[in-house]
């Protein structure tokens, strides 16, 4: 199984490769993160977060008590995820971004095809392939931190505003060793190991599709309203908390 956790590990270490060398990750490397860009991302995040805790738990439904450690898994997940877009909204709402705003936005299609994917995956699939989702998510904070330290670095947020990265920072790798330990339990099949890999590489080129198009809207943004792509990098005013 050691070998199975080497191959995830290098498909998403792989796909994340990719995704940084894409516009969003150049343009925070090269320019920062501005206030906009900031609220544009979390906006998407808020969206598919949303559904985390229901397709997971969607995944369980086809379950019984023949595979008890795989649907407490699920049931247990789905509950630890219940909640999660709020922290999303109250980070937002630190800033002076008003919640009812994100609640009534309209996801991306590209985070739309994310959602969808997910719970067709939840749906069709052997409960086992969500855990490639779970795999990567879990384990995320190794090739997001960048993003997040630029967030605290150019918009001065303080370490109560970034609830949500905080959080999946320290409780993921915990997390990460209970997915683990459900797929070395569950995967006991080349098909049921195959099904973790496509939805790990599936579900994380579609992230990558998500963090493209938001940078897409930002730049269309600013070029709306003829601001210049690039600003001088200094702390943006936020609205802070308390």
């Amino acid at each position: 199984m050691e070998q199975f956790f080497e191959q995830l590990t290098a498909e998403e270490k792989a796909i994340w490769a990719g995704i940084h060398q894409g516009e969003f990750t150049r343009h925070i490397r090269a320019h920062g993160v501005d206030r906009e860009l900031y609220v544009a991302m979390m906006t998407e995040i808020f969206h598919y977060t949303k559904h985390n805790a229901q397709n997971q738990a969607l995944a369980a439904l086809r379950l019984d008590s023949e595979r008890l450690p795989l649907l407490k898994y699920c049931l247990h997940h789905a509950y630890s995820e219940a909640g999660h877009d709020r922290m999303v909204l109250e980070d937002l709402a630190s800033i002076g971004v008003e919640p009812e705003s994100i609640k009534h936005s309209k996801p991306l299609p590209e985070t739309e095809a994310f959602v969808a994917y997910v719970y067709r995956v939840a749906s069709e699939r052997d409960a086992t392939a969500r855990l490639g989702y779970s795999y990567w998510a879990e384990n995320a904070y190794a090739y997001t931190g960048e993003f997040i330290q630029a967030v605290q670095r150019d918009l001065g947020l303080k370490p109560e505003q970034l609830s949500f990265f905080i959080e999946h920072s320290d409780i993921d790798v915990a997390h990460f060793n209970q997915v683990k330990r459900i797929i070395q339990q569950s995967c006991t099949t080349p098909e049921l190991r195959a099904g973790v890999v496509e939805v790990l590489c599936s579900t994380l080129h579609l992230t990558g599709l998500i963090m493209e198009a938001v940078y897409r809207k930002y730049r269309a943004g600013r070029a709306q309203q003829g601001l210049p792509l690039v600003e001088q990098r200094t702390p943006s005013a936020v609205v802070a908390r308390g």
